[in-house]
């Protein structure tokens, strides 16, 4: 399978937006050029495997969530509602859905669901 460059650079600039960053701070904390981030973005310029390190790690997300698209056999939960949440949580309100979570599965296997 070949990397889909153009889902690609939507999925960057569908993680940069909501995490409320503009091309420039990101490239500023990728050590990538403003210009560079908009071609990735618009499909003008491909993404090395160097730069989608840079990226991810300056969007704080993984190197899957930004390939999702483009992978045959993903592991990455990035679209999944209870991802989404947990996204905005600050740390007890995440450690208290992640304990919820846990018991709730608990229940859910002890009944065979």
């Amino acid at each position: 399978m070949t990397i889909d460059y153009i889902t690609l650079g939507h999925r960057i600039g569908y993680l940069r937006r909501q995490k409320g960053i503009s091309q420039e701070k990101l490239a500023e904390r990728a050590n990538l050029s403003r210009e560079f981030i908009s071609m990735v973005e618009n499909n003008k310029a491909g993404l090395g495997v160097d730069s989608l390190i840079k990226i991810a790690n300056s969007l704080g997300v993984s190197a899957d969530d930004i390939l999702v698209d483009c992978l045959e056999h993903s592991v990455s939960t990035a679209d999944s509602e209870l991802h989404q949440l947990l996204l905005d949580c600050n740390e007890t309100e995440e450690y208290i859905l992640t304990q919820m979570a846990k018991v709730l599965k608990e229940i859910l296997s002890a009944q065979g669901i």
